[in-house]
């Protein structure tokens, strides 16, 4: 007699927070090609960095660049902020999760 048990299905992070959220984000990307996917993957370990940096550190043409952080703002993975050095420049990062609930508490006034 065979005897065959199920086991329980288990998290890929199961103590983490933030890994619920790269899940999601790396959902929406899922689809999208190779270039595209290195841009948000230097955005997510390095922070927030202008088209230029992201063109050095990628090594990625600036065109390049530029259609790849269209198509995340798109997804809605990455955001744009104005860059204060230099208003002739953008900041770009991924989003997180804390952002938006912010963001809606204030527009709800419970900040």
């Amino acid at each position: 007699m065979i005897i065959i048990v199920k086991m329980p299905k288990m998290e890929k992070y199961p103590y983490s927070e933030t890994a619920v959220v790269q899940d999601f984000f790396s959902h929406k990307i899922r689809h999208l090609s190779p270039s595209v996917k290195l841009v948000y993957k230097i955005l997510e370990y390095k922070g927030l960095m202008t088209q230029k940096e992201l063109v050095a550190e990628s090594y990625l043409p600036p065109r390049t660049v530029r259609y790849a952080i269209d198509k995340l703002k798109k997804e809605g993975v990455v955001e744009e902020r104005l860059y204060y050095k230099d208003a002739r420049q953008s900041l770009y990062g991924v989003k997180s999760s804390l952002h938006d609930e912010i963001l809606s508490n204030f527009a709800c006034g419970v900040v």
